[in-house]
């Protein structure tokens, strides 16, 4: 019999984020299972994900836009996430990121060797590339970080785009 409990998700929280993205992100997969079955017979379906919003302390946290955070759990009373969600980061493009995220990316990395799957919004993958987490990969980001992201961490391979690549069933 195949497993039904939801997968769980872990959306890092920072300041330098927008509180839409992490909403966002947590809307997303909240709503994956559970609303289908609203659509089909007008009761919540079995929830497909379980997602949790995390974050160095479990106080509110003020973000960029003025928007408040309040995390569901610390990084470390979250280390077994199936999937981990990194916003994008409101940071100028040409700050450097050395030393500024040190606990969430000792935190990714280890989820990541526990088998996350990793995922970002927009700048965030200027996370994973400091993380060293993308060196050997193809990455994109948003246009503004391209640039910065092929200078300072040359083990990527960085992509303004993507070309999109079509089926014909």
């Amino acid at each position: 019999m195949p497993d039904r409990r939801p997968i769980p998700v872990a959306i890092l929280a920072l300041p330098e984020a927008t509180a839409s993205v992490v909403y966002g992100m947590l809307d997303l997969f909240a709503s994956a299972g559970r609303d289908w079955g609203f659509i089909v017979d007008g009761k919540a379906g079995e929830p497909a994900f379980e997602p949790r919003i995390v974050a160095a302390t479990r106080e509110p946290l003020r973000v960029v836009n003025g928007g408040c955070i309040v995390p569901h759990a610390t990084l470390e009373q979250t280390l077994d996430p199936r999937i981990v969600c990194i916003p994008e980061l409101f940071v100028p493009p040409g700050e450097p990121l050395a030393g500024r995220f040190t606990a969430e990316i000792d935190w990714v990395r280890r989820c990541h060797a526990r088998g996350a799957t990793l995922a970002t919004a927009c700048s965030g993958a200027m996370l994973l590339a400091e993380a060293g987490m993308l060196d050997g990969y193809e990455a994109t980001t948003h246009w503004a970080y391209c640039d910065v992201l092929r200078e300072r961490y040359p083990e990527v391979t960085a992509r303004w785009s993507r070309p999109a690549r079509a089926s014909v069933w």
